[in-house]
């Protein structure tokens, strides 16, 4: 007899086995990565990557995954790790279009067009109507200026269907190599045409319409442009840069005041909006905008970091401090915004050369954030200081590790391998820096300081000259040449590099003080103090030109009213540093010069007791405490200057005072 519950029983057996195919890891594996894609669509970057990772975890083959790690790389500007992932999307299927493509367009970005050319002539044999091939091919004609084909090209694709922005704004770019503006206008109107929500072709027909002197469009224009992307605050940004530039300070202002209030909540939006303001020199409104944000939230802990490096770039670094110190008792201890602060307050120590107070605070984050890396990074650079080369290299190994494309890591490892003398281990981190980016200009300076601390002079030349060859306004490269021809005693054509200096820019300081500092080396004091009263002049506000002018009148005069200048001079450096030990060492000698030896003692034993082990500092003091009669103090202070068998200015002097006690 037949058992009529079989079908049903049948039933729930299908049933049974679709349930746990759609629990099973290839659903799992498509769940994590629809939500990664809706994720990145949405510009939540890191959750998105998440997702993807957990799908990767489940099929380590998933090409989609692979390209979508590629295009949020991409976002981020991280084109090494695009390149990486977009090349393995393909490595596990060649023919992933949009992988391919992608490639291509990193090739175009790195001026690789070859290669480019490869990825094109590729996609277009797979799909000759790939509409992004076609745009590729194209952009590779206009990046070797190869107008005369692209403008057919690119017309024959618009004519078939390939209507996107990019293959107007290409044209445009096509019309104005060939030197014809009119045609280039005409691409972007048929290009706003066919593409009415474009900004980029707004955009680009702005720069027509300025060339053109068209003001009134161009501003039209910009309107439409914030309007077509009223989330893109970069926009606005731009038109308030427009109505500035042309004397129109009021409406650019009322633009930026929109922005803010729009969102009074962006810490995006204002930082924004202070940098515009710092990028026309009006540093109180930066200011300004930067308190208004942290009045509303106290907490709010970008902001607090902006201001505290404005007042860091103004010379107000007591400020800073005040500003950071505020932030890092807004929370408990390990939180986010706190641990920023205090990384931020051992920037600020450890630039004011305050090692240990940067010492503390680079503690205090490694207690509450033990995998910190830029918290390593910073006491790596403590130990630098202090010269401890096995410390730097173990902080400094961390880093690397961690962060293996931090160039600047890299180098820094290098430095404590020097330290260390281990000149073989130093190369090669440089070698691995030059790895990261053969073309960097920080590698190439950081191998010709390598070759100048093994006396390679020609070594060291090489590179440099190489830089300037390159960028012959390269200021920082000028003055290292010149500095390195000091080093191997070629003393006119040091004097030539600083000269040179001077000539390219001769409104700023640093060409005047390296050739004052040339001069105290031939001798020529007179000289000295002439550059360096120029580099004073241009730079009032320096609190270092003033205390080094004081110290250097101080050295080179025994004339009353010029002690009284360079008196008032180190007095302006410390109302400009007031915990500058610098600074005090200056106004503690100058009351040692004009016989107040008592004010002398004063400055001096502050010094000392922030540098206990300094020549200079012990040397000081100890001719203060003669001076003031305090004999025993003096002979201790003055042995200690002479303990180490070292030369310093001054030691001839401490000799014989110290035969005298």
């Amino acid at each position: 007899m037949c058992n009529m519950r079989t079908p049903a029983r049948l039933l729930l057996f299908f049933s049974a086995l679709l349930l746990i195919s759609c629990s099973g890891p290839e659903a799992k594996k498509q769940k994590f990565f629809s939500k990664g894609k809706a994720l990145y669509e949405k510009g939540e970057y890191v959750k998105a990557r998440l997702e993807l990772k957990n799908a990767v975890q489940i099929d380590p083959k998933f090409v989609d995954a692979y390209r979508m790690f590629g295009l949020i790389d991409m976002k981020e500007g991280n084109l090494r790790g695009a390149f990486g992932n977009f090349s393995k999307a393909v490595e596990l299927n060649p023919a992933d279009k949009e992988a391919q493509y992608q490639l291509g367009k990193i090739y175009l970005a790195v001026r690789q067009l070859d290669k480019a050319q490869e990825r094109a002539e590729l996609l277009l044999k797979q799909d000759p109507a790939y509409a992004d091939a076609l745009l590729l091919k194209a952009a590779l004609m206009v990046a070797r200026k190869e107008h005369d084909q692209a403008r057919p090209f690119l017309e024959a694709a618009i004519s078939r269907g390939v209507t996107k922005p990019d293959s107007y704004f290409l044209l445009a770019n096509a019309c104005l190599q060939g030197g014809d503006p009119k045609g280039a206008e005409g691409a972007l109107r048929r290009g706003i045409q066919a593409n009415p929500s474009s900004a980029q072709l707004a955009l680009a027909l702005v720069g027509i319409c300025l060339q053109s002197a068209r003001e009134d469009e161009a501003a039209s224009l910009l309107l439409k442009v914030c309007s077509l992307e009223p989330d893109n605050i970069d926009h606005p940004i731009t038109l308030a840069g427009f109505y500035w530039n042309r004397g129109k300070e009021a409406q650019a202002v009322e633009v930026l005041r929109k922005l803010v209030a729009g969102d009074p909540a962006s810490d995006e939006r204002r930082l924004k909006v202070t940098a515009f303001y710092l990028g026309q020199k009006r540093l109180p409104e930066a200011e300004r905008e930067l308190k208004e944000g942290i009045a509303a939230n106290a907490k709010n802990f970008p902001l607090r970091l902006a201001l505290s490096e404005l007042y860091l770039n103004s010379g107000r670094s007591d400020q800073a401090i005040v500003t950071l110190k505020e932030g890092a008792l807004l929370g408990k201890a390990g939180e986010p915004g706190v641990v920023q602060a205090k990384t931020a307050l051992a920037k600020v120590y450890l630039q004011s050369q305050e090692v240990e107070q940067a010492a503390g605070y680079v503690e205090e984050v490694l207690k509450e954030s033990p995998k910190n890396v830029e918290a390593r990074f910073l006491k790596g650079s403590i130990q630098l200081q202090k010269g401890d080369g096995p410390g730097a290299i173990n902080e400094f190994r961390t880093v690397v590790s961690e962060k293996p494309e931090f160039i600047e890591g890299h180098l820094r490892l290098a430095e404590g391998y020097l330290l260390k003398k281990e000149n073989g281990l130093a190369l090669d981190s440089l070698r691995s820096a030059q790895k990261l980016e053969p073309a960097s200009r920080e590698v190439q300076f950081a191998l010709s300081r390598y070759h100048l601390s093994q006396n390679d002079f020609k070594g060291a030349r090489e590179l440099l000259e190489k830089l300037l060859s390159k960028s012959p306004a390269d200021l920082e490269a000028r003055v290292a040449l010149g500095d390195l021809c000091v080093r191997a005693g070629e003393l006119r054509k040091a004097e030539a590099e600083y000269a040179e200096v001077r000539r390219r820019a001769p409104r700023l300081p640093i060409g005047y003080v390296k050739s004052g500092a040339l001069y105290l080396k031939q001798g020529k004091v007179a000289n000295a103090v002439a550059e360096y009263e120029k580099a004073y002049r241009l730079n009032p506000g320096s609190w270092l030109l003033a205390n080094d002018l004081a110290f250097l009148v101080a050295e080179t005069t025994g004339s009353p009213k010029e002690l009284e200048r360079a008196l008032k001079l180190a007095e302006k450096a410390l109302s400009l540093n007031p915990d500058g030990v610098n600074v005090l060492d200056t106004l503690g000698w100058l009351h040692y010069k004009k016989g107040e030896a008592q004010k002398a003692v004063e400055y001096l034993q502050k010094v000392q007791a922030k540098r206990p082990e300094s020549l200079i500092a012990n040397y000081h003091l100890g001719m203060a405490l003669y001076r003031a009669g305090r004999l025993p103090e003096a002979r201790e202070k003055l042995r200690r200057s002479l303990a180490a068998k070292v030369g310093f200015p001054g030691r001839e002097e401490a000799e014989k005072t110290l035969a005298k006690i």
